[in-house]
């Protein structure tokens, strides 16, 4: 158990260490190693194992060391001292490969080894897994906070690059009701323009329906009288419209023209970012 707790306390220790990369004599060992040990010499394989881990240079060098030592081993039949190497190896790297073809054997041995490493390590990796998940929502959650500060100062500086709203006193309308006077008799007149063009175009609607409906219609007819119909009732129905628009409008304009006194007309033209505005003050 003594001897288990060291084993893992030097991995931790090599884990905490700074990793540098695979000095040159650690890797000429290496592939001296797999060479011997494709060559079915074994026990030179692990002297020059021995030898590059003599030059080690940090944790990289000790997991390739460790894995292609637990290769040989496991082919020398000795499991235990494999499964040690293997441990040491992917208590380094869990994800590492094996650096030559083995047999099955060997490979349900490392398998073995990683297996009994990756159960060691699960709570510390379900940890690692958690704080990286809490770090991408840290990061999203300030990046989300970001852009609605950006969004709001945004729209705050749009709303002061407006204009204010522009107001037209009535002191800007002529006091006499002269313009109030016009203006009522150019919307009444456009209204009743209006009406008389809905009254045609209805009237022809109506007739194209009837003959359609009565059969009058020659059949090669129908189908022109039947969409000109479509279009005269739709326009009759714009044109009525207008019509009743324009008369209102001169309606009441008619009726503000004959309250003007000298005092500023009650009516106002407001023009803000949301539209035009008519506002309308007094008794009628």
């Amino acid at each position: 158990m003594a001897r288990t707790l060291g084993l893992w306390t030097l991995i931790g220790c090599l884990l905490a260490g700074p990793a540098f990369g695979q000095s040159n004599e650690v890797k000429r060992f290496l592939n001296a190693a797999i060479t011997l040990y494709e060559n079915l010499e074994y026990e030179k394989a692990l002297k020059q194992l021995q030898k590059a881990r003599g030059k080690s240079n940090g944790s990289d060098d000790e997991m390739k060391i460790s894995l292609l030592e637990g290769v040989v081993l496991a082919d020398l039949g000795k499991e235990e001292r494999a499964l040690t190497a293997f441990k040491t190896a992917f208590g380094l790297d869990l994800e590492a490969k094996l650096p030559v073809e083995v047999s099955p054997k060997v490979g349900v041995i490392a398998e073995k080894a990683r297996a009994n490493v990756r159960k060691l390590l699960a709570p510390q990796l379900a940890r690692e897994k958690e704080e990286k998940l809490a770090e991408q929502k840290k990061r999203a959650d300030e990046q989300a906070a970001q852009l609605a500060e950006q969004k709001k100062r945004d729209d705050e500086e749009r709303l002061r690059s407006q204009p204010p709203p522009a107001t037209v006193g009535a002191s800007a309308v002529s006091s006499s009701g002269t313009g109030l006077k016009v203006g009522a008799g150019i919307a009444g007149g456009l209204g009743l323009l209006s009406g008389a063009a809905a009254v045609y175009l209805l009237v022809g609607a109506n007739s194209r329906y009837n003959a359609l409906s009565q059969g009058t219609a020659a059949p090669s007819e129908a189908v022109d009288l039947r969409e000109s119909g479509k279009l005269f009732a739709t326009l009759g129905y714009v044109f009525t419209g207008v019509a009743v628009a324009g008369i209102g409008a001169g309606v009441v304009l008619l009726m503000l023209s004959g309250k003007t006194t000298k005092s500023p007309l009650p009516v106002a033209f407001s023009v803000t970012p949301s539209g035009a505005f008519v506002t309308f003050q007094g008794a009628f």
